[in-house]
């Protein structure tokens, strides 16, 4: 990702929403590191957008627990450890294997096309090597799940839990064998779903996420996040 990514060139009726997905993927992406501190000003300037749609935003960011509020009330990405990572999975691990068992249940044909479909894209991405956009595909991936399990409840607490682990995905992603081994449990789960296995595909989710979660905290370990220091400029 690059600064001139961020721009926002059309002039959509939702503005706000746009700035959010260029932030919300500045920072899955790492361009926006643990630590950086997000200056209002400089903001509106990369996306191009006025500052009450950066504003707008930022709260929902903050809302997301991607960003945090630092030293004199400044706005920071947030710092994610070991031990966060790890509590975050554990939760993924018991609602997303309830998901699935109830997505494959309500065997929604419409929903398992569309399932399908992100399937092939993340085969796509992965062969052509693009982490951040395998990345996003991932998500959509669980987020189709998600919202098609007839659950409100635990699409909306298990997707802002997808939203914070993004950028851990991201970094797991460039473990040595994760990709490949990744892309088998992908494929395991996909043939136990549309077989319409409730028992195999809720195995199949709850070890791949075990797998995941090994993955990103181990990223941690070796790499910790370090929150940077920045004292130039005001919100």
């Amino acid at each position: 990702m690059k600064y001139q990514d961020l721009k926002i060139t059309a002039n959509p009726a939702l503005v706000r929403d746009h700035a959010l997905d260029k932030l919300r993927n500045a920072i899955s992406s790492g361009f926006y590191p643990p630590g950086k501190r997000l200056i209002e000003r400089e903001l509106c300037e990369a996306l191009g957008v006025s500052r009450t749609s950066v504003r707008e935003a930022l709260r929902q960011l903050q809302s997301e627990n991607l960003i945090e509020i630092g030293q004199r009330r400044t706005l920071r990405v947030a710092v994610i450890s070991a031990k966060d990572a790890s509590d975050v999975y554990l939760v993924r691990i018991k609602l997303e294997t309830e998901a699935v068992k109830r997505f494959v249940e309500l065997g929604d044909k419409t929903a398992l096309k569309a399932l399908v479909r992100v399937h092939k894209e993340i085969h796509k991405q992965l062969h052509k090597g693009d982490l951040l956009e395998l990345s996003l595909a991932a998500s959509e991936f669980y987020e189709t799940i998600l919202a098609n399990c007839g659950s409100k409840v635990i699409y909306d607490i298990a997707r802002q839990l997808l939203v914070r682990v993004q950028y851990l995905r991201y970094r797991s992603m460039s473990m040595p064998g994760r990709l490949d081994a990744g892309m088998e449990e992908w494929d395991r789960l996909m043939d136990a779903i549309t077989a319409g296995d409730v028992d195999g595909a809720a195995k199949a989710m709850t070890q791949h996420l075990v797998n995941a979660r090994a993955a990103a905290v181990a990223t941690l370990e070796v790499n910790p996040l370090e929150t940077q220091v920045e004292t130039a400029g005001e919100m």
